[in-house]
């Protein structure tokens, strides 16, 4: 890269963080949303909240509010994204990938935790399933879809998913 389009990076960065601006509630939680990208794009060794927070001059508390409990509207996050991949990235030998995947949790308080199939085990245990899509083209590849998948005890529990962050 020449220094010319390294020094158009910032402006490039902020002109795209800009079409995520309306699906935030408030201005302060996509302020919040900007500096947690830029940490995450730096060169910090440990990406975490705290380290992020304290190199770009925020309180680690308030960024920790953002990661757990500013409101923000994810579906249009995820309609945004799924456009401007559709837009840039249109070509005719792409294709879909559709995949789970599963962790292995103890205990019962996570969402969707159970004992079901974890591919990754390679067997029945306690944990948590992931359904994701994916589109790759020559040169190209993004995941552009993912949910959590909810077994029928979780389904058929309405209680149990009121007390916790479940997404249905």
């Amino acid at each position: 890269m020449t220094l010319q389009q390294i020094a158009s990076l910032g402006k490039e960065l902020a002109k795209f963080l800009m079409l995520f601006a309306g699906c935030f509630r408030s201005q302060p939680g996509f302020a919040l949303f900007k500096v947690y990208v830029h940490g995450l794009l730096s060169n910090l060794q440990r990406k975490n909240v705290e380290a992020i927070a304290l190199e770009l001059g925020t309180a680690p508390r308030t960024l920790q509010r953002f990661v757990e409990s500013i409101k923000w509207d994810e579906i249009q996050v995820r309609d945004r994204c799924q456009q401007l991949v559709s837009r840039q990235h249109a070509h005719p030998e792409a294709i879909g990938i559709v995949d789970e995947s599963g962790i292995r949790k103890s205990g019962e308080c996570t969402v969707a935790a159970g004992r079901q199939w974890l591919g990754s085990l390679g067997k029945v245990d306690n944990g948590v399933v992931g359904v994701h899509l994916s589109y790759s083209a020559p040169g190209f590849q993004c995941l552009i879809d993912s949910e959590l998948y909810l077994p029928q005890e979780w389904a058929d529990d309405p209680e149990r998913r009121k007390k916790t962050t479940c997404p249905t």
